[in-house]
């Protein structure tokens, strides 16, 4: 009598959930192991958190540019100098608040939550 044949199926996640771009979107996915408390809201808000905290990163943008030189002409034995300084600073950021998840997965052997998380480009 032989060793009984034992199947193991391994499920293979979405394919967002390792690539997460989306065409005119900027997209993450955000995940959260099984929660102690609170259950699958809990496990839920944890990865949303996550999400929005990686898309902040991606968004956010702070252009800070500076740039100073002198000039100094003579014409006619006249001297004129002029002193310029310029800047810039720019502040670019994606309202967080436009964000949408449009997919979500459970890992059937660990629990995590998976959530994949969209906002206009």
């Amino acid at each position: 009598m032989g060793s009984p044949v034992v199947f193991t199926s391994k499920v293979s996640s979405p394919a967002w959930v390792s690539n997460p771009e989306k065409a005119g979107f900027i997209s993450v996915v955000g995940s959260a192991p099984v929660q102690d408390w609170g259950g699958r809201d809990a496990q839920f808000r944890v990865a949303l958190k996550k999400a929005h905290q990686e898309l902040a990163q991606m968004v956010q943008v702070q252009v800070l540019s500076s740039s100073r030189f002198k000039a100094e002409t003579s014409k006619a034995g006249l001297t004129q100098d002029a002193d310029v300084e310029t800047r810039l600073q720019t502040n670019v950021g994606l309202q967080l608040d436009a964000a949408r998840v449009i997919e979500e997965w459970t890992d059937p052997q660990s629990g995590t939550l998976y959530i994949w998380l969209v906002t206009p480009n």
